[in-house]
């Protein structure tokens, strides 16, 4: 990706999450500098369809670039209330792909399931980085809202004589670069342990999401 294409897309960002409660924004650019996709993470009492016009008016204005409204998507959260996360683990799969290797995983909300995958060059690193970033895509399938969350880091530590998988993920809210720290101890499964710390650093975060 160009240095232009980027700085276009963080300028874009930086607009967009200056309107009124509008917590998080995500800018995808293609050709040409073209605008593929919005995703946009915003307050509950927001009006979305005024949001999507706020939105296409401020690019409009500020960059002359005609916005279609089907390539923004807005998600909803009440900063006031939240629930338990109702997401469990349904499955996680491995598939080994030459020198590759695909983790797929499946999240149950009352029998509705939601699945994501990641594919990463065969390692040890890379195989709990997969199952981190499935089980991210999956939670973004369940909220409605694509490419909100980046994996920042996965590790598998020793603490206090026991084998623990210790997660970060990023976000950006409020126009500020975010970390969501996430834990689980290993009882006998690896991968649904690095499940389970993804799901601990959302958790929060996922029980407000309309």
């Amino acid at each position: 990706m160009s240095d232009n294409k980027v700085l276009l897309e963080e300028e874009i960002k930086d607009l967009i999450c200056r309107i009124p409660e509008v917590m998080s924004c995500k800018v995808k650019l293609g050709d040409n500098n073209q605008i593929e996709d919005i995703y946009v993470l915003c307050t509950v009492g927001k009006n979305v369809k005024q949001l999507v016009r706020d939105i296409q008016s401020a690019v409009s204005a500020r960059f002359n670039l005609e916005l279609d409204y089907k390539v923004i998507s807005v998600a909803q959260i009440d900063e006031n209330h939240s629930k338990d996360s109702r997401l469990k683990i349904s499955s996680i799969g491995m598939v080994n792909m030459e020198n590759n290797i695909k983790a797929t995983v499946a999240l149950d909300d009352e029998g509705k399931i939601y699945e994501g995958s990641s594919i990463k060059v065969k390692s040890v690193t890379n195989k709990y980085k997969a199952v981190a970033e499935a089980t991210i895509m999956a939670i973004e399938a369940f909220i409605d809202a694509n490419s909100m969350f980046y994996l920042e880091g996965i590790e598998r530590i020793r603490f206090a004589g026991i084998d623990v998988f210790l997660c970060a993920i990023g976000y950006t809210y409020k126009n500020n670069e975010n970390l969501l720290i996430g834990s689980s101890v290993i009882k006998t499964d690896e991968n649904e342990a690095v499940v389970k710390s993804v799901l601990d650093a959302l958790n929060r975060l996922i029980s407000k999401m309309v």
